[in-house]
């Protein structure tokens, strides 16, 4: 993906909105906030209730939570699209699978852009497929099932798979076990299980990020929505000793405020995604209240890379507030600055996009606002964030012609 230098635009933005498909909208920054976004495009092709998606060179990947409308007991959907080298022009789907259990809630591509990883949270199943070079994706070459490998009463709930960064690891958090398992993978037909971080309970482990630091160390960070923690571990790598790899828990900080120990969310609190900017200098982690009409908060770390304490690696800055309600997911622009941070709101049902500092790494002013609202239903939000620099070319009311319900997940490019 190439990267702007100064983050000017105009970008476009890709948004999964759960009970239509992917919708492309389009950044100007240097309009008036109420205009600065428009929609462009609208594709229809990407199942029932698509709720993330990610970008993988010329490619889209997403997933919903069942294939097709009416089914609920029906596996969720994985889809591939070509982004289309014409500004405006629509995403063509190129090939589509079931995701392989009901529930599809995260989909990730490995840096080597080889491996499609697809959690399916209803269902407890993580899929893995092989990408070809065309992008399509065929069969899976594993079904990992939590409800056969670890029956009981408490189901798995994967809401991750994401790789570290050499690729050859996969973490999963596991919501309702406290628990982030790690599979090692050679490639599409070697996915093992190799280790596993138990969390205390009730800790409801949801996302994570990582900050890599050289070939043999990164920082993790794992967010948990149920005592609204983030906790950062350190992650080395070495091939001479089995499994290659060692996570070490090194600190525990509140996702709500300064000097805050872990609280538990009473369904009232609710933290929901983590971001490491682009030079690894902040952390930002968004919190969802569901009980009070209070602003929800985006929260702002700074990082000590080369802190000898690493008790202290991250450091509090701010917890800022965010125009709508419950921020499921946000997301930092792809150029060099990473100048613009937009969150999908999923109870609002609309796309904020705020300035970023770079060198304080606060949150500046909203510099775009788009409502995707058509229903009071916030089964039909905005969730995942994805950039690209395309014109705007549909209205809002042929919009609205064109879908049931509002956003689930947005991303630059």
């Amino acid at each position: 993906m190439a990267l702007n230098g100064t983050g000017d635009g105009p970008h476009t933005l890709y948004v999964a909105l759960q009970s239509t498909g992917i919708v492309e909208i389009s950044f100007d920054p240097s309009k008036d906030p109420d205009n600065a976004i428009s929609i462009v495009n609208i594709n229809t092709d990407a199942g029932f209730m698509p709720g993330w998606l990610v970008i993988s060179n010329d490619k889209v990947y997403s997933i919903s939570r069942t294939s097709s409308s009416g089914s609920e007991n029906e596996s969720g959907g994985v889809f591939a699209f070509q982004i289309p080298p014409e500004k405006g022009s629509q995403l063509t789907r190129i090939d589509d699978n079931g995701s392989y259990g009901k529930g599809g809630v995260h989909c990730e591509v490995s840096p080597d852009g080889k491996i499609l990883a697809a959690a399916n949270i209803t269902a407890s199943t993580i899929s893995i497929f092989q990408l070809s070079d065309d992008g399509t994706m065929g069969e899976p070459t594993h079904v990992f099932d939590y409800n056969k490998s670890d029956p009981g009463p408490r189901e798995a709930h994967p809401h991750q798979a994401a790789f570290d960064p050499s690729g050859k690891f996969l973490f999963v958090p596991l919501r309702t076990m406290d628990r982030v398992d790690i599979y090692s993978v050679q490639s599409a037909q070697q996915v093992e299980k190799v280790y596993s971080i138990d969390l205390p309970a009730p800790a409801g482990c949801r996302h994570l990020a990582f900050n890599p630091i050289s070939p043999a160390k990164a920082y993790m960070y794992l967010v948990s929505e149920k005592d609204n923690t983030i906790r950062v571990y350190t992650v080395s790598y070495d091939d001479t000793e089995s499994p290659g790899i060692k996570v070490e828990l090194k600190q525990t900080l509140s996702t709500m405020e300064k000097d805050l120990g872990p609280t538990l969310d009473e369904h009232k609190d609710l933290a929901s995604e983590v971001v490491v900017s682009g030079d690894g200098r902040f952390v930002y982690v968004s919190n969802r209240n569901l009980t009070r009409e209070d602003p929800d908060t985006i929260i702002t770390y700074s990082v000590d890379k080369d802190s000898e304490h690493e008790k202290s690696h991250l450091t509090f800055i701010k917890a800022q507030e965010v125009p709508g309600k419950h921020p499921r997911a946000f997301a930092l622009s792809n150029d060099e600055a990473n100048k613009w941070v937009a969150v999908s709101n999923q109870f609002t049902q609309d796309i904020v996009i705020l300035e970023r500092d770079s060198t304080t790494g606060l949150l500046g002013d909203v510099k775009g606002r788009v409502n995707l609202k058509v229903e009071e239903s916030h089964q039909s939000s905005p969730e995942k964030v994805v950039f690209s620099n395309v014109p705007s070319k549909m209205s809002r009311e042929d919009f609205l012609k064109n879908r049931k319900d509002g956003p689930m997940c947005v991303v630059w490019k």
